[in-house]
């Protein structure tokens, strides 16, 4: 391959990890957004003023908590990022044949270089959730405490 080709090639991954920073981004903004909504929501439900209404926000407070179980955007991007990064999970996959989808999944968000409170919204889990399988994933890849996930995964 020669230089120019290289540069075009360097040039859409970076293009298409920009693009993926973006839509996660929109992803964890809307996630947040319904999240605060929630608890206003909840908020209202524990005031006796609002008992009138107790149903109307229960059935709201439902139908945010669906959306974020069932985030569609959420597949939408994992999709996304699969079909552009083919390359990243064929290797990632011949090297650690026994990472789950789950674990690989988390290895594309990281690849990213989003934080781990980044891809706990994205994931709809806690921050903790994520460190802990950050820990499970380093254990798994076989990575010492000193090696940097974050680095080690971007150069599969």
């Amino acid at each position: 391959m020669d230089k120019s080709s290289n540069l075009v090639n360097n040039s859409n991954i970076s293009e298409n990890s920009s693009e993926a920073i973006d839509m996660a981004l929109n992803i964890i903004q809307k996630n947040d957004s319904l999240i605060k909504l929630s608890r206003k929501i909840e908020l209202f439900r524990a005031n006796p003023k609002f008992e009138v209404c107790y149903k109307e926000l229960f059935e709201l407070h439902n139908m945010i908590r669906e959306t974020l179980q069932l985030d569609k955007d959420r597949d939408t991007f994992q999709l996304y990022v699969q079909e552009n990064n083919e390359l990243f999970y064929s290797s990632l996959k011949e090297k650690y044949p026994k990472l789950s989808a789950k674990e690989i999944r988390l290895c594309s968000l990281i690849r990213l270089d989003l934080s781990s409170k980044e891809i706990s919204s994205i994931l709809n889990i806690s921050s903790k959730s994520v460190e802990m399988n950050r820990y499970r994933l380093r254990k798994k890849m076989q990575l010492s405490s000193r090696a940097n996930l974050s680095e080690f995964i971007r150069e599969i």
